[in-house]
């Protein structure tokens, strides 16, 4: 019995060592995540910011640690070639081979088909073969997303929208975060997305929805974070823009070129927090 708890502690010892995410974090290189509730443009924004950056030169990964996986529907063109890709790219980043759908010379996107959220628990082997080969990690999440992801991200952006109803389930994640160590004030970022002007429904009220977990019972209260410290923008709601969006993923051709001068600005402000030069 000594010698198989020594084996045993040995082995966890081992396993520990060997992904050092931190160490290759400090090479100058990031992992940034994305969550929101369903249709709140969380993938919106996240595939119009890799777009943004890679066109800049950076090394762009997007890991779709959803479970509607709208990058398999995206990126694949309906190209069986692509979809061979997609359905093996998350066992191979398992087994320290990182090969995804190329979208350009310096972004490429690792997803698979829906239903196969288990191939994602195992979080640190997937994020050190990335780490090895791209600079720039963004992973979209939702509230099904192994929240070990949150873990090692240097940015944990929150996406809403003025649909008050999705707060509450947010707030649970968030609530579930807290309580295993996992949320950092330092590292929140809110993006209040398709924004539009409501009487009794400022931004301070949205945010401060946002900043506190209110058990469905109201048995108790529980403060996530300062609703007066945290940093946020909004993106207001723009036909054009939902408009192009949705050509664009019709099309399974993701650009930012179609959109209109606006809208680039307050991207080019958000890709800046995430990647600066």
């Amino acid at each position: 019995m000594k010698t198989l708890a020594d084996n045993m502690k040995t082995k966890n010892i081992e396993t520990e060592n060997y992904y050092d995410i931190n160490s290759l974090l400090n090479k100058g290189k990031k992992i940034i995540t994305f969550m929101g509730a369903s249709k709140s443009g969380t993938s919106f924004i996240l595939n119009n910011v890799a777009q943004l950056l890679s066109n800049k030169g950076v090394n762009v990964a997007i890991l779709d640690a959803t479970q509607n996986k709208n990058s398999y529907y995206i990126y694949t063109k309906n190209e069986e070639s692509l979809r061979k890709i997609a359905y093996s790219c998350i066992d191979g980043l398992m087994q320290g081979e990182c090969k995804g759908i190329e979208v350009n010379n310096n972004l490429t996107v690792y997803t698979s088909v829906p239903g196969e959220e288990e191939k994602l628990q195992e979080v640190e082997p997937i994020l050190e073969v990335l780490l090895k080969k791209h600079t720039l990690i963004l992973i979209d999440c939702d509230f099904k997303t192994q929240i070990d992801f949150f873990k090692y991200a240097s940015e944990i952006f929150l996406v809403q929208t003025m649909e008050v109803l999705t707060i509450q389930p947010l707030t649970e994640i968030l609530s579930k975060m807290k309580n295993n160590g996992l949320l950092e004030e330092s590292k929140l970022r809110i993006i209040l997305n398709k924004y539009v002007e409501l009487n009794g429904i400022t931004e301070k009220e949205l945010i401060g929805g946002m900043a506190f977990y209110n058990e469905p019972s109201m048995s108790y209260m529980k403060q996530l974070f300062n609703k007066n410290l945290v940093q946020y923008m909004k993106i207001p709601f723009n036909n054009q823009v939902y408009e192009k969006y949705l050509q664009a993923v019709a099309n399974c051709d993701i650009s930012i070129d179609r959109y209109p001068n606006e809208f680039i600005r307050l991207l080019e402000q958000l890709s800046k927090e995430i990647y600066s030069f």
